[in-house]
């Protein structure tokens, strides 16, 4: 997104301020209002029409007057008003560029969203436009689709983790679009003040984050060019280190960035490449010559390569007709995958010698061509979160890999594709590939199959794809030969209660791998007795061994259910604790988010030992639990005596930042709390065995009420085995 000129005519722009919110004295804000209308004014300095800006407002009674003498037509920044602007007046913009500011209060909303609340917003109930929802919509034919082809927004608002109680007073964020996005082709440039969890700062009456973007756009756009997105973000991106580094400022904005190929990602945008090294000179140049021997052996070539690579890369071909081999390789270099793709199209059919391949690698790091790992990326994106849990699953198994994000097609693409070939062998990636695709044998997986194939025709290596693919295909014969070799789970979903009595609707499913049988839906509310009652039928009726883990799935208000000990009759008295391994799970901070420490954490339940669990103090309030468990990214779990007042605050902390293995005490004071986890832990042992040691502890329990072991509850939040989807309505 370079400096070009740019009729500002063809602007528009949405800015929306909220100062003042309907709750108590402590919502309002001084300082979104001197915000919005800093970037007003940047805006029709450059040109762009007043009436081209729509300000939605909403200020404190001593900014009211700085917001009339601006704009005399501004609308209240209310709920209703905000839909109508984007639900109906955007519909028939006609423009070039949008651009969108938002200065606010935000909070992070139940399921892991993003809400900017509304003027509406109540201590009680807290009401807002569903931020994430909205770049949604601007990615559709809402808007006009031969117009707005760049979209920027910006946000400086919160996204703060709240406390527990305060939490579940935040409603469900308005959407505005339910529709799929089918206009990935609009830029989008999405700057955010900010890192979900936490805070943006104000300082001397103006949000931070707006007063530093300014600075940079302002310098960038200085003779009415339109500015260069990615070195306002590198300048905001280089001050907000600086300040860090000397005042210990602890926010850190974020950016996400579509050009046009897709939904885009969240780049990090650094300084300009570094200049090659003399390794990566030598590679130049040897590639440099390859080009120029293929360019030689048909004259006409090279416009032909450039008309191809034109439909392929983002930057300007070489002005040179025809260019230069040199030329051609300097352009490759400017794109992703560029190299590769450069001698695919020259090469076709024919391998690249090994020797050239081994440059393409030193300058990019990459060995897939652009339409490549465009379709690798595609499939993935089809394959669903579990299939991508799968396949990373495969990638662990072959090659150790333990920190997959397996949530974000690119991002697994892009680690995957990291595994660099070795000269003349068949890629890690495309191993990966027919393993899983070998036991899953789905219709994606067959589509990843014929697409591993091509790939290994181009490098030359289809005789040693197919011996991978008889050994992969041995595999899953041998794994499904023995039932998957996994150990069968019971999941069940406790809604949250309605009315009065606890009553609550609730499902079971039975896992085995990846074999999921529904046994019951009850739609209905039920109470906890005839729960239990339904459960203890359930369980009796399937086979049973004493390791067979039960996992209930929570509400982040019902962690502290005490399920474990729910009581059957048959054959005799016991608790449903001592039974099975029971543990609780709760997933509402988790999938939303794409939370990559939860599973960079579990992957280390694995390996780990009980010793390597953090104790949390129980003095810390929900802020700073959350720093603490985001500082210790390679702690696998934690360990908590905080008392009953307080835990509903941890829990909520620990939540959000992703910690899937958490211990803590029902009813002792912290000291004796302490003792008895202590004894749970006993000496170093495997973290994987903590809910079958658990379930002995109970076992011991159930002759003595008082025992330790019936009041210790587990938090054991894999992310592999996720909640089935929901199952369709039982009661009439």
């Amino acid at each position: 997104m370079t400096a070009v000129e740019h009729d500002w005519r063809r602007t528009h722009a949405v800015i929306v301020a909220v100062e003042q919110y309907s709750g108590s004295d402590g919502w309002t804000l001084d300082g979104p209002v001197n915000d919005a209308l800093a970037m007003r004014t940047w805006l029709t300095g450059l040109g762009v029409p007043a009436e081209n800006i729509r300000l939605l407002a909403s200020p404190t009674e001593g900014n009211k007057a700085a917001v009339e003498a601006a704009d005399r037509d501004y609308r209240p920044a209310d709920g209703h008003v905000i839909r109508k602007v984007f639900m109906e007046e955007l519909s028939s913009l006609d423009a070039d560029r949008l651009w969108i500011y938002w200065a606010g209060h935000g909070v992070q909303a139940p399921g892991g969203g993003w809400s900017l609340l509304y003027p509406e917003t109540r201590d009680r109930d807290m009401r807002g436009l569903d931020a994430l929802n909205l770049m949604t919509l601007l990615r559709t034919e809402h808007l006009p689709k031969r117009g707005v082809d760049r979209v920027t927004v910006i946000i400086d608002a919160c996204w703060q983790a709240l406390p527990l109680r305060t939490h579940m007073m935040v409603a469900k964020p308005d959407e505005l679009t339910t529709k799929p996005v089918i206009n990935n082709a609009r830029e989008i440039y999405w700057m955010r003040a900010c890192q979900p969890g936490t805070v943006s700062k104000n300082q001397q009456g103006a949000g931070l984050f707006t007063a530093v973007l300014l600075r940079q756009l302002e310098a960038a756009s200085a003779g009415g060019v339109a500015p260069d997105l990615d070195r306002v973000w590198q300048g905001v991106q280089d001050e907000f280190e600086r300040l860090g580094r000397e005042e210990g400022l602890r926010q850190f904005p974020t950016v996400h960035i579509s050009k046009g190929h897709g939904s885009g990602g969240d780049i990090p945008l650094g300084p300009p490449p570094s200049p090659l090294d003399e390794q990566q000179r030598r590679e130049r140049g040897k590639l440099i010559h390859a080009i120029g021997a293929l360019l030689g052996e048909r004259p006409g070539r090279a416009a032909e390569v450039v008309v191809g690579l034109c439909e392929q890369f983002t930057t300007d071909p070489p002005a040179t007709t025809p260019p230069s081999a040199e030329e051609l390789v300097d352009w490759a270099l400017e794109n992703p995958h560029g190299t590769v793709t450069l001698l695919a199209e020259l090469s076709a059919p024919a391998p690249v010698r090994t020797e050239i391949r081994k440059a393409c690698h030193v300058l990019q790091s990459q060995w897939l061509t652009r339409a490549e790992y465009a379709e690798l990326t595609g499939l993935l994106e089809r394959l669903g979160q579990r299939g991508r849990c799968d396949l990373a699953e495969e990638a662990r198994a072959l090659f150790g890999l333990v920190d997959l994000a397996f949530h974000d097609p690119a991002r697994l693409a892009d680690a995957l594709e990291e595994l660099l070939p070795k000269p003349d062998r068949l890629p890690q990636l495309l191993r990966i590939v027919e393993r899983f695709a070998a036991v899953d044998d789905g219709p994606v997986a067959a589509d990843l199959r014929a697409w591993s194939l091509r790939c290994a025709e181009r490098l030359g290596l289809k005789g040693q794809l197919m011996e991978r693919r008889g050994e992969a295909t041995e595999y899953a014969e041998a794994v499904k030969a023995a039932g998957l070799d996994q150990d069968q789970h019971f999941q069940i979903r406790l809604h949250p209660s309605t009315g009065p009595g606890q009553r609550r609707a609730y499902e079971v499913w039975t896992r085995r791998g990846e074999d999921v049988h529904a046994l019951a839906k009850v739609d209905t509310p039920a109470s906890l007795d005839e729960i239990q009652g339904g459960l203890e039928a359930l369980l009796s009726a399937q086979p049973y061994a004493p390791d067979t883990l039960v996992e209930f799935f929570v509400s982040a208000t019902d962690l502290e259910l005490a399920v474990h000990q729910w009581q059957f009759a048959q054959p005799v008295k016991r608790h449903l604790g001592t039974d099975y391994p029971v543990v609780m799970r709760c997933t509402e901070f988790r999938e939303p988010q794409r939370h990559d420490l939860w599973k960079r954490r579990w992957n280390r339940v694995g390996t780990a030992g009980t010793q390597e669990l953090r104790w949390l103090p129980g003095h810390m309030d929900c802020g700073e639990v959350y720093r603490v468990v985001q500082q210790s990214m390679d702690t696998p779990g934690a360990l908590t005596t905080t008392p009953s007042r307080a835990r509903a605050d941890l829990f909520n902390a620990c939540l959000f930042g992703g910690v899937p293995v958490l211990i803590w005490h029902g009813e002792a004071e912290p000291s004796i709390a302490e003792d008895e986890i202590r004894e749970l832990l006993g000496d170093e042992r495997p973290l994987r065995s903590l809910p079958q040691r658990l379930r002995e502890l109970r076992s011991d329990s159930d002759p003595y009420k008082s025992h330790h072991g019936s009041h210790m509850a587990l938090l054991w939040d894999d992310p592999h085995r996720p909640l089935p989807d929901q199952l369709d309505l039982s009661a009439p």
